[in-house]
């Protein structure tokens, strides 16, 4: 009977969720600088935000549709329960912001790509669902303002509208765009607070293509890099806001 090693289940689980590796792909430098920061900005913000999802590898080989991905390893009693702090979804959303954030800091705000285009889908969904199905307004209260689309907040479809005034639309877009902000502000400020680990973590996955999270564990430590602890930083600008 032949062995199945840990690494080739983790092999066929990075399949499921993300598609085959394409090994032979051709990337430009500059393109594979862009996705090395990128990705590096994911890992960084999720190694940093308190009680996240431990970062388990970081890979600038192409899967699927994506130029690189970060994985992390949810912990086994949250998927077991279904039960989502605010805390958790508040920093998740810093976690996915934390690619574009990479992007604009590096090459600036006029550079950045649509590579976020799927991170900002997730992060307004998150956030839609906290104001009108979740109770996590602070403004409308404890009432489910809209019927849910899918099983969890994970799923792949928006929530549905309710029935509600134009006024209570306008209140609840008000405060999504609210949260999504803050968790864009966090990430800048946790980024700009560790630039060093962002560039040793891009320079290894230029040299290496994929590290592990103890490799970017002992970047975190050589730099000193602490958890971030802010619940928002109001003076961090966001690009293409009035």
């Amino acid at each position: 009977m032949t062995e199945i090693s840990n690494d080739e289940i983790a092999d066929a689980l990075e399949r499921i969720i993300a598609g085959p590796e394409k090994k032979g792909a051709v990337m430009s430098d500059a393109k594979k600088k862009l996705v090395a920061y990128h990705e590096a900005g994911h890992a960084v913000v999720g190694a940093l935000m308190p009680e996240y999802d431990p970062v388990t590898k970081i890979s600038i080989v192409p899967r699927g549709a994506a130029g690189g991905l970060t994985f992390f390893a949810p912990s086994e009693e949250r998927l077991e329960s279904g039960l989502y702090s605010r805390s958790y979804l508040e920093n998740q959303m810093a976690v996915a912001m934390g690619g574009r954030v990479a992007e604009e800091l590096i090459f600036g705000p006029e550079n950045v790509t649509t590579g976020a285009s799927g991170d900002f889908q997730q992060v307004s969904r998150v956030a839609r669902m906290m104001i009108s199905q979740m109770g996590f307004s602070k403004q409308l209260g404890q009432v489910a303002w809209s019927s849910g689309g899918g099983d969890s907040f994970l799923g792949a479809q928006m929530a549905q509208p309710a029935d509600c005034s134009a006024a209570t639309t306008d209140m609840i877009d008000r405060e999504v765009n609210e949260i999504v902000d803050i968790a864009y502000r966090r990430a800048k400020d946790l980024v700009t607070q560790n630039m060093s680990a962002l560039h040793k973590c891009a320079e290894l996955l230029l040299e290496r293509e994929t590290i592990d999270g103890e490799d970017l564990q002992a970047i975190l430590v050589t730099e000193q890099s602490e958890q971030y602890l802010k619940e928002d930083e109001p003076s961090v600008s966001i690009p293409y806001r009035p």
